[in-house]
């Protein structure tokens, strides 16, 4: 299941197991028939579909819950947030933080021990889960500039209702500065992946402790 967060290809053949092969021709000498009869009457495969590989997944890592950091590669240049994405997968919910350019912004993971309010507005946010972890990109925005700030990711809150990711939320987009709030069970290990075209953040959480 995938919870996506943002603004949103000849003839036919016939298909194979209804093909009908040409009928067998009708030999007069049953030594000619014997002799072209395994070619004449042979019919057609059907297609076999190719088998999909199932991917591996790495259902053992062990994660952490101490806080992680990165400093901006290219500190100034404001990397825009363009979708967010939250799946589940075998042993933990995976939420992906897509970027429009080549490369991530700084950012900084861990979870909130105090009360996490909305940058503009200083309201305290709620999660639907007994832990909220905190994700912070900088400098970054969630907004594009044409014609007005517009949010490049809508609704700003979802309920993604995953084993581990009950919620996410974005709390600010100012400054230079987006941060997301994820309600998660208290003290879930995690860990982040970076990864390349397009430009990703990949956070996975675990459904249980670590093994």
């Amino acid at each position: 299941m995938y919870i996506q967060l943002l603004r949103k290809k000849g003839g036919s053949r016939p298909h194979p197991w209804n093909h009908r092969p040409p009928p067998c021709p009708s030999l007069p000498y049953l030594g000619i028939a014997l002799f072209l009869l395994p070619s004449a009457c042979r019919r057609a495969e059907p297609e076999r579909a190719p088998q999909a590989t199932a991917a591996v997944q790495d259902t053992g890592f062990r994660g952490t819950t101490v806080p992680l950091h990165r400093q901006p590669r290219a500190p100034g240049k404001q990397e825009l947030l363009r979708a967010v994405r939250a799946d589940s997968q075998p042993g933990f919910d995976r939420v992906v933080f897509e970027f429009a350019g080549d490369g991530l912004p700084g950012y900084h993971v861990e979870y909130a021990t105090g009360p996490v309010v909305r940058c503009g507005s200083g309201d305290p946010v709620t999660v639907a889960a007994s832990g909220r972890l905190v994700v912070r990109f900088e400098p970054a925005r969630a907004h594009d500039q044409v014609g007005g700030p517009n949010p490049t990711i809508v609704p700003r809150a979802m309920a993604a209702n995953l084993p581990a990711v009950r919620d996410l939320q974005i709390v600010c987009d100012f400054e230079g500065q987006v941060e997301v709030v994820l309600g998660v069970p208290a003290g879930a290990p995690y860990r982040v992946l970076e990864l390349t075209a397009p430009a990703r953040l990949i956070l996975d959480v675990r459904h249980g402790p670590a093994p």
